[in-house]
């Protein structure tokens, strides 16, 4: 009996050690088509001014007759990226990031906020986070976890980014996601960390940068000398996993070594 008891309890820890996020609800959702892509569109993107983004650009369907992109000759792809209007890419891209929105909407909200929720000088936890409409204005929202959490952010309406430098995400993880009914605006200078997917648009203002991806679904991504940059979920296991996994290990020998010595008594 007591042999049986140890075995069930060392293969027990093996699996809680071994899977540190079980508890967790939260999870990414899979891109799939759309994983190259730092913007997306429905019907168009603008831009003016100098921009840099780190992935491919699409558009699909578009409104009207091609191009449905303008101001592009002071855009630079720093990634290799390369724009696609209209083609099988981007509509496969598209494709894909509705079924990632819908991933989300799909996940239950384990902190709910009544009305609008101002981010701003807020340190939170990994988990769905859900309000009528998310602001960050003029401060710091700190996300307090592991490279391997994950954060949604499930806006009803809007999330709007606003106050300049000072608004600011501060990160451990790319596994950051901003989900709006309605529509995202990051205003000048402003910056964010994370995926947003937007059922309408996406405005980032003159200076703003993203972390992350800008997903319009049926209207327009306007740019305006911004930053994009890719920020893609951890793929392999971090740190902090490994040492759980070896402590598991440990853990498991342990209960061998004891096993065998109450066998030889």
């Amino acid at each position: 009996m007591a042999r049986k008891r140890l075995s069930l309890l060392a293969t027990g820890l093996v699996t809680l050690l071994y899977n540190p996020s079980s508890a967790s609800a939260q999870s990414n959702p899979n891109l799939g088509n759309a994983t190259s892509f730092a913007v997306l569109a429905g019907s168009q993107v603008t831009n003016t001014g100098a921009t840099s983004i780190w992935g491919n650009v699409g558009i699909s369907p578009g409104i009207g007759v091609p191009p449905h992109f303008t101001g592009f000759g002071t855009v630079t792809f720093t990634g290799g990226g390369s724009v696609h209007d209209a083609d099988g890419a981007a509509a496969a891209a598209q494709l894909d990031s509705g079924i990632a929105s819908g991933a989300l909407d799909a996940q239950g909200c384990t902190f709910t906020y009544a009305g609008t929720r101002e981010l701003a000088g807020n340190i939170l936890l990994p988990g769905v986070h859900c309000a009528t409409q998310f602001l960050l204005t003029a401060g710091t929202l700190t996300l307090n976890g592991a490279a391997n959490n994950v954060w949604i952010f499930k806006s009803a309406s809007d999330v709007v980014v606003s106050g300049g430098a000072a608004a600011r995400v501060v990160s451990p993880s790319c596994n950051v996601w901003w989900r709006a009914v309605s529509s995202t605006t990051l205003s000048a200078n402003t910056s964010l960390v994370g995926n947003v997917f937007a059922d309408i648009s996406v405005t980032l203002a003159a200076g703003a940068t993203l972390t992350g991806r800008a997903f319009a679904r049926t209207a327009e991504v306007t740019l305006s000398s911004n930053a994009i940059n890719v920020c893609n979920p951890a793929a392999v296991p971090t740190l902090s996993q490994w040492a759980f996994f070896l402590l598991a290990l440990l853990l498991a020998s342990a209960g061998v070594v004891a096993l065998r010595r109450g066998t030889a008594a």
